[in-house]
């Protein structure tokens, strides 16, 4: 994390109150000696989450999502871990004079450099002689210089080796251009890939040109599109058109639109909309899905105007639903898609569209009567079969509201719909206890490693009774906790957590302990007991080593050798529990 020191870190920590922090995103209510309240990070209905005003934690019970205060606001608010850092500091009043730089990973900085470059290229063959074709279209189209400028649309040019012999002759390799899917090789030649196409960067999350939409404009072509090859930095299915730009209005405005075209979500965000994304398909990848999670916003799909368009909002409509993201629809009439609609209608007549978006369900119980008669006893069955098949994995209150719809709309017996359903039975929250988990260990481990990182009396404890854990991670992080000690002199689960985004594969071991052990009440005495666990644990590990060696063995005198260790390991485990 650059340009932030530790200790600032842990000034900024310790000056903000978690409980005040959490307040100002989600109501909090106190029940003994914390605080509780519904958890925004899964579909929660009744308080799971626990707030520490004691250890400045908090931790989810159901979705095990846990951490200090700067790990609430970067899940909260989906920003990076030093963004977080300054928003609380804005909060708490503490001045923080810096630029957060996001880390780059050094292995692409080439790919990142070049398609910049290749970016840049194309912006000024834009506003050369060459480009004044295509700027009379995009006028045409209404996309004015400032919409060229905020996007950086470009030209590629008709000279079929134009982009690449640039290219070559700031000496970057020929291999890495065709990697780069920006030229095609021809042995020891290359020619561009993009050829007399308006040219509409794609940018990473982090608002880095990883690729690139290439637009026919004056020729006939079959392919209407060009888009970049899948590379190691340009991985369609991870990335959603405009993120980086939406990202802030999005939070803004409490919603997201999601559009089908890159020209859609231009025209809308150059008009003023812009809390809009653009699809890089016709489906949602986990991967996007996750994104658009995280944004923690209702989605409003706003696609195409035809048969693909309706079929396609059904299906990312129910993957939405399906991974727990909200969804509204908005089905445009008089044009085939937002952009049209824009230019022929106007932003304000878009916006009462928008505002006027239908819930989902509401909008596929619609889309179920499509080409049905009602009237007819059959096909009305079919329908409330239809319907009822739809939510039989909604939450109950849903399927409560749904079924009170078709009772009232239908004149039906809601007792009678009822039946056709299972509702959910609630939930109970539960600690993991180590004698009802298959895997023993790593329940003793991760309880274990969370006091470690608790208080400094519990790895003296630990390095006396026990000192080793069996997979390699664990043990650097036990070896990290022991640095951390050997520097500051203490440890507390709040600052170890910041301290922890150094490494990535620390932060994450960290992270998943932390929402995954309830640590709300920590006694030596409990200690004591997960390290008498792990103990037998091992050493029954180790039993099972020494008899395998010996069922293995056909020398006797080895096998003899082996069952001395195995009486001297026995007595020293005797000696041992006495210790404990």
């Amino acid at each position: 994390m650059e340009l932030i020191s530790e200790d600032k870190i842990n000034e900024i920590r310790n000056s903000a109150d978690i409980v005040s922090i959490i307040s100002d995103y989600i109501p909090l209510k106190m029940q003994g000696k914390n605080y509780f309240g519904i958890c925004p990070f899964h579909d929660d209905h009744t308080p799971s989450m626990s707030v520490s005003k004691e250890r400045q934690l908090f931790k989810c019970f159901v979705c095990n999502k846990g951490g200090n205060v700067f790990k609430f606001v970067e899940e909260y608010e989906n920003i990076s871990f030093g963004e977080a850092v300054k928003k609380v500091a804005d909060k708490v009043g503490i001045p923080l004079a810096y630029e957060y730089q996001k880390k780059v990973n050094t292995k692409y900085a080439i790919d990142y450099e070049i398609m910049d470059f290749a970016s840049k290229i194309f912006q000024n063959n834009l506003n050369s002689k060459e480009g004044t074709k295509a700027k009379t279209y995009l006028e045409s189209r209404n996309i004015t210089d400032n919409i060229i400028k905020e996007f950086q649309i470009g030209l590629s040019l008709s000279d079929k080796k134009y982009l690449c012999n640039v290219l070559l002759k700031k000496n970057y390799d020929l291999n890495k251009l065709d990697d780069l899917g920006l030229i095609n090789k021809n042995g020891l030649d290359g020619y561009d890939r993009f050829v007399d196409r308006i040219m509409i960067p794609i940018t990473n999350l982090d608002g880095k040109v990883v690729g690139f939409t290439g637009r026919i404009y004056h020729t006939e072509d079959s392919a209407k599109y060009i888009n970049t090859k899948e590379t190691a930095i340009y991985k369609k299915g991870n990335l959603i058109f405009n993120y980086f730009n939406a990202k802030n209005y999005i939070k803004e405005k409490k919603e997201a639109l999601l559009v089908e075209g890159n020209m859609d979500a231009i025209r809308m965000y150059s008009s003023g909309i812009k809390n809009v994304l653009a699809l890089m398909g016709t489906t949602l990848t986990k991967e996007q899905i996750t994104i658009l999670k995280k944004l923690r916003v209702p989605i409003i799909l706003m696609l195409d105007n035809d048969n693909a368009g309706s079929i396609a909002t059904l299906n990312i409509g129910d993957e939405l639903l399906k991974n727990g993201v909200a969804c509204k629809v908005v089905r445009l009439k008089g044009a085939k898609d937002p952009d049209e609609y824009i230019v022929k209608y106007g932003r304000e007549a878009l916006e009462d569209v928008i505002k006027h978006s239908l819930n989902y369900l509401d909008y596929k119980m619609d889309y179920l009567k499509n080409n049905k008669n009602l009237n007819n006893t059959e096909e009305l069955i079919e329908y409330i079969k239809d319907v009822l098949k739809m939510i039989q994995n909604e939450d109950n209150l849903t399927k409560e509201i749904t079924l009170q719809k078709l009772a009232h709309e239908y004149n039906l017996d809601y007792e009678i719909l009822k039946k056709e359903i299972t509702f959910k039975k609630e939930e109970k929250v539960t600690s993991p206890i180590v004698s009802n988990v298959k895997d023993k260990y790593q329940i003793c481990a991760n309880y274990i490693l969370y006091y470690l990182m608790s208080d400094a009396k519990y790895l003296k404890i630990f390095n006396k009774k026990v000192g080793y854990l069996k997979k390699e991670e664990e043990r650097n992080l036990v070896t990290e906790i022991e640095y951390y000690l050997k520097n500051h002199g203490k440890i507390n689960l709040a600052d170890f957590i910041s301290y922890a985004e150094n490494d990535d594969k620390i932060r994450d071991m960290v992270n998943n302990i932390s929402g995954y052990v309830d640590g709300s009440d920590l006694k030596e005495e409990t200690f004591l007991e997960y390290i008498k666990a792990l103990k037998d644990i091992l050493e029954k590990d180790n039993m099972q080593k020494i008899k395998e060696k010996i069922n293995n063995s056909t020398d006797i005198n080895e096998q003899l050798e082996i069952i001395n260790k195995q009486i001297k390991m026995s007595k020293k485990r005797i000696e041992a529990k006495k210790e404990v």
